[in-house]
């Protein structure tokens, strides 16, 4: 089904989808152009305009398409606006490093806001590829470095500084799920009673989204626990919940948190980080930490083997020098004379 509308702001649009939830701009105030447009899109051969879509136009189309397919349709609108801001009056083939490095100069953000930014960038030009509105997408070259993955994990003491300093419910049992099971922010804001199976001990996650893998987690007795009187002054049916509504958003609460337990440099995925850390320091094997954390046990290994207190000991082991004693027990048994030889 499709379907004309035409924006307050004079713009029509082809709107399509299920119950014509989705839609795609035009790029025209002129009904005739809608139409021919509308006719280009439904036989799957929409072009673009004669001097070709700008960058601004593009991420609009994208972001229109896109805002209700995607898990954070708040973090696609930011990224879009953000771009837009620099580069929505240049057409494609002016995106080069130096406009993008310029992008990036100018933005002022981290290196890892910027990069995601460039990844909507190049997400929207493969959109407008597939749609036809451009032929090609130009080459987009990250204009700063990826960097290097943080090695910030709690300690057990801070871990256990920060649960006496989350002073509300909801927040301590975030906090308690994060070091406890190793889920991510969203699995645990997301997460219900009807997950919670108290008489097994379980709490299944669910099935996650995309390469976001989750799993079924054994509840221990600490934070059994803590669930049981938080169900107890339960109002919805979400574990995370404050003045009876489900939390969807932690970071300030957390922040605040951190702030009384006087520690650092922390975020809430740092929870996930630490609980796989001590499984490692523990001894747990990298597949049954794989299995919690939902993740590649070649990527879990990669992170965290080096955690672990067996980790490279017995190649270590086999670099030495010196003889092992036992073959220096040897060694002497073997060159001692036999009883009486070369007596005088």
């Amino acid at each position: 089904m499709h379907q004309l509308w035409q924006h307050p702001n004079g713009n029509y649009y082809v709107l399509y989808g299920p119950r014509l939830k989705r839609r795609i701009s035009a790029r025209t105030r002129d009904r005739g152009q809608a139409e021919t447009f509308l006719a280009q899109f439904i036989a799957g051969t929409s072009a673009p305009l004669v001097n070709g879509p700008t960058v601004g136009e593009i991420l609009e189309g994208y972001r229109a398409d896109r805002d209700n397919a995607v898990r954070s349709p708040g973090t696609l609108r930011y990224s879009c606006l953000a771009l837009g801001r620099t580069l929505a009056g240049l057409t494609p083939n002016k995106l080069l490093p130096a406009v993008l490095r310029r992008y990036a100069t100018t933005r002022g953000a981290a290196a890892v806001t910027i990069l995601r930014e460039i990844g909507t960038l190049r997400a929207a030009l493969a959109w407008a590829v597939e749609h036809q509105w451009i032929l090609a997408a130009p080459i987009i070259r990250n204009p700063v470095k990826t960097p290097p993955p943080r090695n910030r994990w709690l300690s057990r003491d801070e871990g256990r500084a920060l649960l006496a300093a989350c002073h509300e419910p909801h927040l301590r049992a975030f906090v308690a799920l994060g070091l406890m099971t190793a889920a991510r922010s969203g699995a645990i804001l997301g997460l219900t009673w009807a997950q919670v199976d108290f008489e097994r001990g379980l709490i299944d996650y669910g099935p996650g989204h995309g390469n976001k893998n989750r799993g079924v987690v054994p509840i221990n007795d600490e934070l059994g626990k803590l669930l049981r009187a938080s169900k107890e002054l339960a109002c919805t049916e979400h574990v995370i919940e404050r003045h009876g509504k489900p939390v969807t958003a932690i970071k300030k609460g957390f922040r605040a948190a951190c702030d009384r337990a006087g520690i650092t440099g922390v975020t809430p995925h740092i929870l996930r980080h630490s609980a796989a850390t001590w499984m490692a320091m523990e001894g747990v094997p990298m597949r049954e930490i794989a299995r919690l954390l939902g993740d590649e046990e070649a990527t879990v290994e990669r992170v965290y083997a080096k955690h672990s207190p067996s980790y490279l000991k017995r190649a270590a082991s086999a670099l030495q020098l010196a003889p092992q004693p036992c073959e220096t027990a040897l060694q002497v048994k073997g060159d001692r004379p036999a009883s009486g030889a070369n007596a005088s």
